[in-house]
């Protein structure tokens, strides 16, 4: 049986209202060996799952069953278990979702290239079964140690969009920033401080990098609550970011953040139409005017994805 059929988790690992667990391979030789009531193909119904749970068990094709439990994180753990001591093995990189792959590789290239989120990410991809034969696994195991474990973490980024957050004080034109760098209106622009009182969060292609963008209220002392919440809110996306854009003008530089953020920081000056900044800026920008709009973005990508890691010939462990 261990050679016939393979199971995966094609729902969520955390808890939830009902889970699906998927065998693919010989489903006839599944039913026997497992003692779960035979589905004909195309058909659904009630089955019991090892003595432990009862949920709806679905063939949609010839090869396929759906295991449909109840979603609590003992059952389904238990019920993969049973699956093992019954010989279904765990499925390795997808292959069996991608049946014109030749190796659990290129199974997992398809898989990435699926969910890449960055156009830089394509052309990388489809690259890698070639680059892991150059340097001797042709079919990499799963747990195969990355050749460089740095240059894999940032081009993973192309992959899974990393998180930008802007703050600085109120009204320097962070949100007229967001608006330019996203080719479009996305957030609301006025000349009062406070007219952005929530984060507006966007995705965005930077230079060939995708990017989660969260647009943080202008941080200035306040009497409403709602801003003050808003404020403490938007500290904590600042937090969790990989890159943030520390954003200031002329007249009004970017405030001091306490502690010192662990994350990259771009210090960028806005509204240079209206003067340069006395204080020490990585990027000037007068977005209204399209003034380095390009030029930040390209930062960026590049603070998130190096150009050397884009450029590396090197393998990388994209899974």
């Amino acid at each position: 049986m261990t050679a016939r059929a393979c199971w995966s988790l094609r729902t969520p690992g955390g808890p939830g209202a009902i889970a699906i667990i998927e065998i693919e391979g010989d489903a006839e030789a599944f039913f026997a060996s497992t003692g779960i009531a035979r589905v004909a193909v195309g058909r659904f119904g009630l089955r019991d799952f090892f003595g432990i749970d009862r949920g709806v068990a679905a063939r949609p094709g010839e090869r396929t069953v759906q295991l449909m439990p109840h979603a609590g994180t003992r059952v389904v753990r238990a019920i993969c278990d049973a699956l093992a001591s019954a010989g279904v093995r765990e499925r390795d990189g997808g292959v069996s979702m991608y049946p014109e792959a030749a190796t659990a590789l290129e199974a997992r290239m398809l898989d990435a290239l699926a969910r890449a989120a960055s156009p830089l990410a394509i052309d990388l991809l489809a690259d890698q079964p070639r680059r892991w034969a150059e340097a001797g696994l042709a079919d990499p195991p799963e747990d195969a140690p990355a050749p460089d474990a740095a240059h894999s973490g940032a081009l993973s980024r192309l992959i899974t969009p990393p998180l930008v957050a802007a703050i600085g004080p109120a009204n320097v034109g962070k949100s007229t920033l967001l608006n330019a760098l996203a080719g479009r209106s996305v957030a609301l622009v006025a000349d009062e401080p406070g007219t952005t009182r929530d984060h507006v969060g966007v995705l965005l292609d930077l230079a060939g990098l995708v990017v989660r963008y969260a647009d943080c209220p202008g941080l200035r002392e306040s009497d409403n609550r709602a801003e003050r919440e808003a404020v403490e809110i938007a500290l904590a996306i600042v937090r969790s970011a990989d890159l943030v854009l520390l954003c200031g003008d002329a007249g009004a530089p970017p405030p001091p953040l306490d502690p010192p953020l662990s994350a990259g920081v771009i210090r960028v000056a806005l509204r240079t139409d209206r003067g340069r900044p006395a204080w020490p800026a990585d990027a000037e920008v007068c977005a209204p005017r399209g003034e380095g709009v390009h030029a930040l973005a390209a930062l960026v990508r590049e603070r998130l994805v190096p150009r050397s890691a884009i450029d590396d010939p090197r393998a990388w462990k994209f899974w």
